[in-house]
């Protein structure tokens, strides 16, 4: 099986720096990287593209859950486009934006 080509949204670039910081200054370095190499992990993990269930709130993304952050993603037949990135325990209209 080929490889799925993994594309990312500035949104979704912008989301992850953002709680590698706020996971930083809350918590440590260590636990920053450990959670931000799991969600890069999730993502490559992903075998084909319909592999994960569509988010209730984006009909357009399926969604992988890493913790308590959700990573929406739209799929092509051979390649997965990053979305969003957010803390679960936001609001999930976030994800509409």
């Amino acid at each position: 099986m080929n490889k799925l080509k993994i594309f990312w949204s500035a949104n979704a670039k912008a989301d992850l720096k953002d709680i590698y910081f706020q996971l930083k200054e809350k918590y440590s370095k260590e636990t920053a990287l450990k959670i931000r190499t799991e969600v890069l992990q999730e993502i490559n993990k992903i075998v084909f593209p319909e592999q994960f269930q569509t988010d209730e709130y984006r009909l357009d993304c399926r969604r992988i859950i890493v913790r308590n952050y959700k990573v929406l993603y739209q799929n092509t037949e051979d390649s997965i486009y990053v979305v969003r990135i957010f803390n679960s325990f936001q609001n999930p209209e976030k994800s509409l934006r």
